[in-house]
């Protein structure tokens, strides 16, 4: 089918019929085509607003993604940069205003409307959080985003179905953006306007004819078998992405069960965009990464370095730890930058959790550093089937497993013990969420 720019889309490329997305009716009941002509109107709707209200900096809170990819869209076309928040929280919403000229919401009902002239130079910054929960938006040009979606379309469209694109992860961070709005936009594939993140939503997305494209992230992918019944869906999704962190070998190997076709897992960053991909199964090599097309891969004293003219000028040095694996493959080995320093001795933190979850009955397991007059890690520990039920034989066998491997200063001195682990919407694990578990009023759970 190839891929057409945003240019190339309001010079006539779509029949004004063509179906642009589709919007749940109230109570699943059926679906709603929401056509190209419908589209049009409303990014020449957002356009217009931006070259009439002027600035160049705009801050687009649209929570509805029928909303948000006509937004982006006619903003982008309009040449101006759009910031994209982190989540829709007032307060971040309020801080982002102070970095925007104007601010674009919902659009609400409009049906006419021409395309826009295109104006060139635009581009999309996503904010984040950040690794110290300091926002920091991230630019990438049109350019750059549409050279991302072409890249998308030579190397997996020929096992895309023709359902629509169905997304489980947010469509205002960079993986849900370009998987959920810009790709299927570019590529005429309608995506469902609905969110499908809880399981009543999820099993709405799938009520369908055609096999979907989901798009999704390893927590959802983890959490949605023991929450839906795959097996009574009437047509399960017939191509899965995952992105956002790595998946478990078993959590893919499930999903085979449902998609024979596996999960095709995207390794990348808001700097970057995508890096490599991979597709595991029962062999171990399935295990390794393969960088996508357009990307040169170096290793810098252990960190993956990252060159494309997705990434920008210069090579880009990750604090990714990685090794080549032969055939232009490698391996990942986890965050340089989660190895801490504690009384002058480095410990790993990525060690520490996988020698919990080498315990049959540790489900997962996550170490962080928590401040305080004397700096400690807090362990937040998830129990699976078999765990010491008397909380005093749980904490003492976490201690005397770890104290085999590592000496005193390195064992958790603060322990939490959720039902799951606290992954935001993107299923991300976040310092800030494993830290606001050890706050004043948080469950505490059992401390060894």
């Amino acid at each position: 089918m190839g891929v057409l720019t945003l240019t190339q889309l309001f010079l006539g490329a779509r029949s004004p019929d063509h179906p642009v997305a589709w919007h749940l009716t109230p109570r699943g009941t059926g679906r709603t085509p929401r056509t190209w002509n419908q589209f049009a109107a409303a990014a020449a709707w957002a356009a217009d607003r931006a070259r009439r209200s002027g600035g160049r900096r705009w801050l687009l809170a649209c929570q509805q993604a029928w909303d948000f990819a006509a937004g982006l869209t006619g903003l982008l076309l309009a040449g101006r940069t759009v910031l994209l928040p982190p989540n829709y929280l007032p307060q971040t919403l309020r801080d982002l205003e102070h970095h925007a000229d104007g601010v674009l919401g919902e659009l609400g009902t409009l049906t006419a409307g021409q395309g826009p002239d295109p104006v060139p130079g635009g581009r999309v910054e996503f904010w984040t959080g950040g690794s110290t929960g300091t926002p920091k938006g991230f630019a990438r040009s049109l350019a750059q985003l549409e050279a991302e979606v072409a890249m998308l379309e030579r190397q997996f469209a020929r096992g895309i179905p023709d359902g629509p694109v169905v997304g489980t992860v947010p469509h205002h961070h960079i993986y849900g953006c370009l998987f959920r709005i810009l790709w299927p936009l570019a590529a005429g594939r309608p995506f469902l306007c609905e969110p499908a993140g809880d399981p009543d939503g999820f099993l709405r997305a799938l009520d369908q004819t055609r096999p979907v494209v989901l798009v999704a992230s390893p927590a959802h992918l983890s959490r949605l078998p023991a929450l839906v019944d795959l097996d009574q869906v009437p047509c399960p999704p017939g191509v899965v992405f995952s992105s956002g962190g790595p998946l478990d070998p078993e959590d893919a190997l499930a999903w085979r069960r449902w998609v024979p076709g596996g999960v095709v897992e995207i390794y990348g960053s808001t700097e970057t965009g995508g890096i490599a991909w991979r597709n595991q199964g029962p062999e171990p090599e399935s295990r390794l990464w393969t960088p996508l097309d357009d990307v040169t891969l170096s290793f810098r004293e252990g960190a993956l370095v990252v060159a494309s003219f997705r990434a920008g000028p210069r090579p880009l040095r990750l604090e990714d730890g990685a090794e080549p694996a032969g055939g232009g493959r490698f391996r990942l080995l986890g965050r340089l930058d989660r190895t801490i320093k504690l009384d002058e001795k480095r410990i790993s933190l990525p060690e520490l959790e996988q020698a919990l979850e080498a315990l049959p009955w540790v489900a997962r397991a996550a170490v962080v550093p928590l401040a305080g007059p004397r700096p400690v890690l807090g362990a937040v520990v998830v129990l699976g089937p078999g765990a010491p039920a008397e909380r005093g034989v749980l904490a003492r066998a976490l201690r005397a497993h770890l104290a085999q491997r590592f000496d005193g200063l390195a064992l958790p001195k603060r322990w939490r013990f959720p039902r799951e682990l606290p992954f935001d919407e993107r299923g991300k694990l976040t310092v800030q969420a494993l830290a606001g578990l050890f706050q004043h009023g948080a469950p505490r759970g059992p401390r060894p």
